[in-house]
């Protein structure tokens, strides 16, 4: 039996990349950190708990009534995936009410929902590789649960996200259409995965092919969002930065972010993207949603000046 700490060791690193990898679809104007911490412990701790108290205590009764086997797999179809994407969609939720700012549409949607995910999933597999009873069953499980089937609950939860990441901007009705259509879709895909799963045997392996599908379709979902968020990216900078330029950013800046060649081409720092995605998108707020600054954009623009000044002065 491998000891609990050299799982929760091993399965940190894939865990960690995955989030990485998923907090890049917001390429320019990246949620702080703190935000994301806070979201990957909820899904790791409290919804996690939350979730197994509410399969307990709804399962028990289910099991008296039909049987051990009948509630195992109800429980797995069933009370898991609403369950646990109900209690995870809880952190979304505390971002969108209480740190809107911070959630500016779907693509940060994304970012945190899979961040709360990426959370319950980290423990999720640490529990069940700690029930394995020898080093070649948990090397299998290691590779099912989080190499080939990593991203799952981060795809599921990022559901949830989009849909607040929708109703950001939408009337009321609407929003709390694309919420609940968002929670439905992460609670659906979660079941037919579980219950493809729970199948396999019945069917000879031959469910395990919807279990694929359903994986394979939410994997393309992501990279063409990914693709989405990236057009949509340079259209914003094109349109919020243009007056920008020459007094706050150059011109070779702006070509650069709003996707244009240029030569000799230019590199864009890490902090030029921050600064310039973060003032696009407040300008945006603004000028189309009438939110107003706080004074926000006078002082990107005085960071970006400061940040060309510095720059011009270590090429002179």
């Amino acid at each position: 039996m491998v000891p609990v700490w050299i799982s929760a060791l091993v399965v940190a690193l894939p865990t960690y990349l995955y989030a990485r990898l998923v907090r890049g679809v917001d390429r320019f104007e990246q949620e702080p950190t703190k935000y994301l911490v806070a979201a990957f412990v909820w899904g790791a701790l409290p919804a996690a708990m939350l979730a197994l108290i509410v399969q307990v205590i709804f399962g028990l009764p289910i099991a008296a009534l039909l049987g051990e086997e009948a509630s195992q797999s109800i429980g797995a179809i069933v009370l898991a995936p609403v369950s646990e994407e109900l209690f995870k969609g809880l952190a979304v939720a505390a971002l969108f009410f209480w740190r809107r700012r911070e959630f500016d549409g779907w693509v940060d949607g994304i970012v945190y929902g899979s961040t709360v995910g990426f959370g319950f999933a980290y423990i999720e597999n640490i529990i069940y590789l700690s029930s394995t009873q020898n080093i070649e069953e948990w090397i299998r499980l290691f590779f099912l649960r989080v190499i080939v089937f990593g991203f799952l609950h981060g795809f599921y939860t990022s559901l949830i996200g989009i849909g607040f990441g929708f109703a950001r901007h939408s009337p009321p009705v609407l929003g709390a259409l694309a919420v609940i259509l968002g929670c439905a879709a992460a609670i659906v895909t979660h079941a037919i995965h579980n219950a493809s799963v729970v199948l396999g045997e019945a069917t000879e392996g031959g469910s395990l092919l919807i279990t694929l599908i359903n994986y394979g379709l939410l994997a393309v979902l992501m990279l063409g969002l990914r693709v989405v968020s990236r057009h949509n990216d340079r259209q914003m900078f094109k349109t919020y930065l243009a007056d920008e330029v020459p007094e706050v950013i150059t011109a070779q800046a702006y070509a650069a972010l709003s996707g244009q060649r240029t030569s000799p081409p230019f590199k864009l720092s890490a902090q030029l993207k921050h600064l310039a995605g973060e003032l696009a998108q407040r300008k945006r707020q603004l000028l189309r949603y009438n939110e107003h600054d706080g004074g926000e954009i006078e002082r990107l623009r005085a960071q970006l000046r400061a940040l060309n000044a510095s720059a011009e002065s270590t090429t002179i």
